[in-house]
């Protein structure tokens, strides 16, 4: 992955039932994650034990976290602070592009 460029919208496809991942970057504390899922699609709560970034590339996702909720479309960004609890609703057909650190 390194010394190339990616196009991150098109590293992915959108799957019937199951979310499309790839990695970019995946060391212990820091990762690099791009995910496609078709609306109607969830990711269950979890608490990350680092702070994550989500970016929207495309289509437009819901972030439920311990105490707000986020409507996220295309080219919005928010920063979780890790140990918060957060899941995901995906409104539309959408690509998006995570950090951990």
């Amino acid at each position: 992955m390194f010394k190339k460029i990616i196009v991150p919208l098109e590293e992915l496809q959108y799957k019937l039932g199951s979310i499309d991942n790839k990695y970019l970057i995946n060391e212990g504390n820091r990762a690099l994650g791009l995910f496609a899922a078709i609306a109607g699609t969830a990711i269950q709560p979890q608490i990350s034990p680092q702070d994550v970034c989500f970016y929207v590339l495309e289509g437009s996702i819901e972030i439920l976290t311990d105490d707000k909720i986020f409507a996220m479309k295309a080219g919005d960004m928010v920063l979780i602070p890790k140990t918060s609890a957060f899941n995901i609703k995906f409104i539309e057909n959408s690509k998006i592009f995570t950090v951990r650190f």
